[in-house]
């Protein structure tokens, strides 16, 4: 047995992979581990695309560096002007805070200003309540005592407190700021024709709070200056929308009084526009100055136009009220003996017209004015017997006849409710009964609906 035999030849590990290289007569054999393979393996196209993107880049190097720098540019633009925008900002802040520092002493002249306005106004809601027939709470002093009365000049004069008073508010300014009024008696209570016609019912909160706020800007020393400036200023609004709303307080209580008065006169048979108030008594007078009340114009003067039309159209009617015949003739019940119309004649038993209605009373009950007027008549009248004649104006006039005893003399001005004579039984009368007519322009019609009329309102 030979060597070869007896010693087989060696095998390669099958753990590693050979990769053999020859060139020329020289071979060499390289193990690698599979691990080691396959790094290589992985490697490799890693290194591939390493390659292309290297390629690319040298390829593409200039186009991505414009695009680059173009960006950087675009970039900075934006920055530069986001700065430039800042710088103006800053500009128009210092500007700003430059003309609020430079206009304090206008901002002032503005809350004095404001101040007065409202005070004026104050004057006109005081003569609106004053026409209304009830008493304005505005300008009704209050009865407890105040220790000092703050106003929109003191609270002012405190906000600027960084300098002396004169420097601040000259005497310029000072001329805005009306003389506080001194403090007026307190009245003595007077009744009202209606309870809910009443202005005292109208909130006072809003004034109340914007005292309160006028005294806290005064007093406050935490608050700057300008603090101070705007709690005045948001004051002095809740002022102006109180005045607002006693506005619509004393239009809407004219609203109900010209209702109630209007629908007397409608059921009377009469026409408010063709009737014409009475002169209110004392002297007035004054130059015409219409107030604005174009679509431009304040709150308040629409309001204050809304309120004067409807109380002067009240007040006519509440001057009106006491020359319409719509009261009774006579105290206490009385018996309607023979109404208005067409009847029996009671002496000649024929048709005839009776001008007014007959009210049975006692003999000698006195007799009053239905209405406020004139007499024109006092004596003696063919079959009226002793009757007294009153001319109320508007061509409305009364009569009372049969009188036993005339109490007044023809030209006396007599108020609704005077006492014109007693009840009696003169010219062709039957018996003591009172012949009552009203007329109009001259012509007779049914006292009864003047005196149904008369249900609808209280009071002589």
């Amino acid at each position: 047995m030979s060597v070869r035999d007896r010693f087989p030849q060696p095998k390669l590990p099958r753990s590693h992979y050979f990769v053999s290289i020859s060139r020329g007569e020289d071979l060499r054999a390289f193990a690698f581990k599979p691990l080691a393979l396959w790094v290589l393996l992985a490697l490799a196209p890693l290194t591939l695309m390493w390659a292309a993107g290297a390629t690319f880049y040298i390829a593409f190097h200039d186009d991505m560096l414009g695009v680059y720098v173009a960006r950087q540019a675009e970039m900075q633009s934006a920055y530069e002007d986001r700065l430039a925008d800042a710088r103006a900002e800053l500009d128009r802040v210092a500007s700003r805070q430059l003309l609020d520092q430079n206009s304090f002493e206008g901002k002032m002249h503005d809350l004095l200003s404001r101040q007065a306005r409202l005070e004026q106004r104050g004057s006109i809601l005081a003569a609106l309540a004053t026409e209304a027939g009830a008493r304005d709470p505005v300008m009704a002093a209050d009865a407890r005592p105040r220790a000092k009365a703050t106003g929109a000049l003191t609270a002012i004069e405190a906000a600027s407190h960084a300098a002396p008073a004169e420097s601040v508010i000259g005497p310029a300014a000072r001329a805005f700021a009306p003389v506080a009024p001194p403090a007026p008696a307190p009245g003595k209570p007077r009744p009202v024709e209606d309870k809910a016609d009443n202005l005292s019912s109208i909130p006072r909160s809003e004034s109340d709070r914007a005292a309160a706020d006028l005294a806290a800007a005064a007093n406050n020393p935490d608050l700057d200056a300008s603090a101070r400036l705007g709690l005045i200023s948001y004051s002095l609004d809740r002022v102006e929308r109180g005045q607002i709303a006693r506005l619509g307080e004393i239009g809407s209580i004219a609203r109900r009084t010209a209702t109630r008065l209007g629908a007397v006169v409608a059921r009377a048979g009469l026409s408010t526009d063709d009737l014409k108030a009475p002169e209110a008594k004392g002297g007035v007078g004054g130059p015409f100055i219409p107030m604005d009340v174009a679509a431009t114009a304040p709150a308040f003067d629409k309001a204050a136009a809304r309120a004067e039309h409807d109380v002067a159209l009240a007040d006519k009617l509440r001057r009106l009220m006491p020359y319409l015949p719509v009261r009774t003739p006579l105290f206490g019940e009385a018996s309607v003996s023979s109404p208005f119309g067409y009847r029996p004649d009671p002496f000649l038993g024929r048709p005839a017209l009776h001008p007014g209605i007959d009210l049975v009373q006692a003999y000698g009950s006195d007799i009053r004015s239905t209405a406020a007027g004139r007499v024109v008549h006092a004596g003696p009248m063919g079959g009226y017997g002793n009757m007294v004649e009153i001319d109320h104006g508007n061509g409305l006039a009364t009569r009372y006849g049969h009188m036993s005893e005339v109490l007044v003399s023809e030209g006396d001005e007599v108020k609704a409710g005077a006492v014109l004579g007693r009840i009696g039984s003169t010219g062709r009368s039957t018996g003591p009964h009172l012949h009552y007519e009203v007329r109009v322009d001259g012509e007779p019609v049914d006292p009864d609906r003047f005196l149904k009329a008369g249900t609808e309102t209280a009071g002589p």
